[in-house]
């Protein structure tokens, strides 16, 4: 389990997917005994001891939005989070006994100046409270604050309700992959031009901006946090938020 914003990583003998295994167990006690206060996004960290916990953190809450395994192994998601080209950004809830559980995350991929949105994914008890949006944008101004100039990703295009969310964040349509999923559904490529920081309002900071407007109290917690911005392929992305 993850221990307020520290990660405990448990017995050395305990495999990956053992760990993963636990991390559902303790997802479930958080989410059926706390009233689910967010304590915010946060990246995950990309080297020491803590990665394998949050790689059966984040296996976990895959496994929950993706029945029946997940999209990801926990060994794939603790190489994609090692990785230097992968930013990984999650959302936590605290129980109330303290400890803290992943509920959301959006991982990308940057190769030169490109970024693409690889996996997203909100717990379904938590859905349609602007986690998703909060993940996406704040990835989206992470990536421009780090040098990417254009937002890539897939998404089905039957999932009117990923659609309307991208949207939000900015991303339009660019393009059409006939037949892209396994059942043969078409994907949507969406993108977003992302200006140099100072190049005018950008997509990340109009979408970031009307965060604050919900009346959530999760949502507005989120908002309160620091952003890169003060204002504001597969299944992998069908958008699951």
């Amino acid at each position: 389990q993850i221990r307020s914003k520290e990660a405990a990583v448990g017995p050395r003998w305990l495999a990956r997917s053992q760990l993963s295994v636990l991390h559902m167990l303790h997802l479930l006690a958080v989410l059926s005994a706390s009233d689910m206060p967010l304590s915010g996004l946060r990246a995950f960290p990309s080297a020491g001891a803590t990665v394998a916990a949050h790689a059966a953190a984040a296996h976990a809450l895959d496994r929950v939005c993706y029945p029946k395994d997940g999209m990801w192994s926990a060994a794939q998601f603790e190489e994609e989070i090692r990785s230097p080209r992968t930013a990984a950004l999650g959302a936590w809830t605290v129980g109330d006994s303290g400890d803290e559980a992943l509920v959301g995350m959006c991982f990308t991929s940057t190769v030169l100046d490109e970024a693409s949105l690889t996996s997203l994914a909100v717990h379904p008890r938590l859905r349609r409270r602007g986690i998703g949006e909060a993940l996406v944008c704040e990835s989206m101004a992470r990536a421009q604050a780090a040098g990417a100039a254009r937002f890539l990703l897939e998404v089905r295009l039957g999932n009117e309700a990923a659609l309307r969310l991208y949207g939000r964040c900015g991303l339009t349509v660019a393009g059409r992959r006939p037949r892209y999923y396994r059942d043969g559904e078409d994907a949507l490529l969406l993108s977003a031009s992302m200006p140099a920081e100072g190049g005018g309002a950008s997509p990340m900071r109009r979408a970031g901006g009307r965060l604050s407007e919900g009346r959530d109290s999760s949502i507005q917690q989120i908002d309160r946090l620091p952003r890169a911005f003060p204002e504001r392929k597969s299944d992998k992305t069908s958008g699951h938020a």
